[in-house]
């Protein structure tokens, strides 16, 4: 009688069928067309490719030369206990949880992965070719409009293989080009420890957007398999395929010898900040200003929306088509750090206004509900996005304070006139 089901003992790989693996899986095969082949689940074989000896350790947690913490780490029982010297929260191991995970554990060791590879300072750093970036799994059958599966495209990459983004607030992102070069795959966040669901606002972002008419990069949710973890991500049509590569603002306004951070642009009115950019853009581009500035209005509107304080001036500027030599307006991206998913202290506020302390509407620095406020008296929104009487956000994010903040700002936009 077949087993159709494959039911019963599953079997067993001896020693050197596994070190056959490994090579085969180093050497760029899926994960999953191997395990399909020995009739084991791709969980069992990740788990015997990454075996290792079960042991314990103490590692002496150290900054600039002080002893700050303790951690003893059973790989066996994949525990851990840590008992910390230094009273500053930033330096400690886990931040502030005093009884941190095995997975804390494992984030502490990918972030220290990252340090020891040279990834220090805020920005996007290869570590190897991305010619032998990582491998799809099966992602190739998912369509990018009209997915009508509750299964999510999975990426498969390894350490070796990955570009990875630094941020600001000691945390890491992972990103990386699928081999095909057809997608960009950016997965959720790790900050302080935290992982966040900056994934979520990303999709959010995009559906928003989508409403308002507002040419956006079209996010979708999938998962990446980083290691022995997998993370939530999103992915994206690669638009470089098409031969645009994008030019920062900072990049831009830096062979004018300008910058934002100067004087003379600080003290300008919020208003002509936006102007004063859209005119940068319009000249240095030779697009038409009034182009331009719904650029930078929309920009502004879809941050106010989401509530995205990492409008830098890294993630806006414009696309460059070097075989035309001309500039062109580039899509939104880069939308996810909203909706609280920025700050790895989101769970711990007493309130929705004390958590409103710390977003912002960047280059500005205006609060988003009094920076939508001062767009309508400028630009009479209504009119530009017409027939957007209310904005509608996708029931994707369920914490407290993101739900208030999409409450509280569709209620405002129903009232501008």
């Amino acid at each position: 009688m077949s087993n159709e089901r494959n039911a019963g003992r599953k079997p067993i790989l001896s020693d050197d069928v596994i070190q056959a693996i490994k090579e085969r899986y180093h050497a760029g095969e899926s994960i999953s067309v191997i395990a399909k082949e020995y009739g084991v689940s791709r969980q069992a074989l990740y788990k015997r490719i990454h075996q290792s000896k079960k042991r314990s350790v103490k590692i002496d947690y150290v900054i600039d030369g002080k002893h700050v913490a303790e951690i003893d780490a059973d790989f066996g029982k994949q525990y851990i206990r840590v008992l910390n010297y230094a009273v500053e929260l930033s330096k400690l191991p886990f931040g502030f949880k005093s009884d941190p995970s095995w997975s804390d554990f494992c984030e502490l060791a990918e972030r220290e992965y990252l340090k020891n590879a040279g990834v220090t300072e805020p920005g996007t750093f290869f570590i190897t070719d991305v010619q032998n970036s990582f491998r799809l799994d099966e992602v190739d059958q998912f369509e990018l409009k009209g997915v009508e599966t509750d299964e999510l495209p999975v990426f498969e990459f390894q350490k070796k293989d990955i570009l990875f983004a630094r941020t600001d607030t000691d945390g890491f992102q992972l990103k990386a080009l699928s081999k095909n070069r057809k997608y960009f795959v950016k997965s959720q966040a790790s900050i302080s420890g935290v992982l966040m669901r900056d994934w979520a606002v990303e999709v959010i972002a995009a559906d928003v957007a989508r409403q308002l008419r507002i040419p956006c990069v079209e996010q979708h949710h999938c998962k990446c398999v980083f290691g022995k973890k997998i993370y939530d991500a999103v992915f994206s049509k690669n638009f470089e395929l098409d031969g645009y590569s994008f030019l920062s603002f900072e990049s831009l306004l830096s062979d004018k010898g300008l910058s934002t951070k100067d004087s003379s642009f600080l003290k300008l009115k919020t208003i002509d900040k936006l102007r004063w950019c859209a005119q940068q853009l319009s000249e240095i581009g030779d697009i038409e200003y009034e182009h331009t500035l719904r650029y930078m209005m929309d920009l502004a509107v879809l941050d106010c929306l989401v509530g995205n304080v990492d409008r830098h001036t890294r993630n806006f500027g414009l696309f460059y088509h070097a075989l035309q030599d001309k500039f062109y307006i580039p899509l939104v991206f880069d939308n996810g750090m909203g909706l609280f998913e920025n700050d790895y202290y989101r769970d711990r506020y007493e309130s929705f206004d004390e958590a409103m302390n710390v977003v912002y509407v960047s280059p500005y620095g205006e609060d988003p509900f009094d920076m939508l406020k001062i767009l309508n008296e400028e630009f009479h929104l209504k009119s530009v996005y017409k027939d957007v009487d209310q904005i509608e956000y996708p029931d994707i994010l369920r914490t407290e304070y993101a739900k208030e903040y999409e409450r509280r700002m569709q209620e405002l936009w129903q009232k501008l006139d």
